[in-house]
């Protein structure tokens, strides 16, 4: 794993809090390298949209207003339910043991570091029909931003049960070629996460 995806995954599995200023020189320390591969790994990060370069050699973990965030989500519901309606269109048997597979992958991941790689997982293979290169690329984007502001991995744990229920519904619909059931499945899955995240936005940001 290099610099940028250790980097990353560390603050995406809440090691750094949204808010949190990013030192070069810290993170140097931190991961025992130079600060030129610091400063590369966060420009990288900075167009990913998950830090926000700031003078001084330093950096911030993106923060969000409530606005934003429900932004966000409402861009997901449009696009990821599109996907979805789009995918069940063109699925075939081999599209189907895909999604069975990443469905057992990302359960056994659920409610431990690192959770979002395996959800990420089953949701693209959901999509991976449709054939939108560029809509997944907006979607993951998209999600990206809201594993910022995640339940913590407790609060995670407490919900493991409903998103895998969701999850399996999900492909039980998928399966049956059922669009209208899926997409009410996925907007209400969706909804749910964004309701988790509100709450983890200070008051004073929303």
């Amino acid at each position: 794993m290099n610099l940028t995806d250790r980097i990353r995954a560390d603050i995406l599995d809440g090691k750094f809090a949204a808010g949190d200023m990013l030192s070069q020189v810290d993170l140097a320390a931190l991961y025992g390298v130079s600060r030129i591969p610091v400063r590369d790994a966060l420009q990288i990060l900075s167009g990913e949209k998950i830090v926000e370069l700031l003078p001084g050699k330093s950096a911030r973990v993106v923060t969000l207003t409530r606005e934003a965030l429900d932004e966000i989500y409402e861009l997901r519901l449009m696009l990821e339910c599109d996907l979805l309606q789009r995918a069940i269109g063109r699925a075939t048997s081999a599209d189907d043991a895909e999604l069975d597979y990443a469905l057992k992958k990302s359960s056994l991941e659920a409610g431990r570091p690192g959770w979002h790689s395996g959800d990420w997982l089953f949701h693209k293979t959901l999509y991976a029909p449709a054939a939108r290169p560029r809509q997944l690329l907006m979607v993951e984007e998209l999600r990206t931003s809201c594993i910022l502001y995640a339940p913590d991995y407790q609060a995670l744990a407490e919900q493991t049960p409903r998103w895998l229920e969701d999850h399996q519904a999900l492909t039980h619909a998928y399966i049956a070629r059922n669009a209208d059931e899926a997409v009410t499945i996925l907007r209400r899955h969706i909804l749910a996460a964004q309701a988790e995240a509100q709450r983890k936005i200070p008051a004073d940001q929303s």
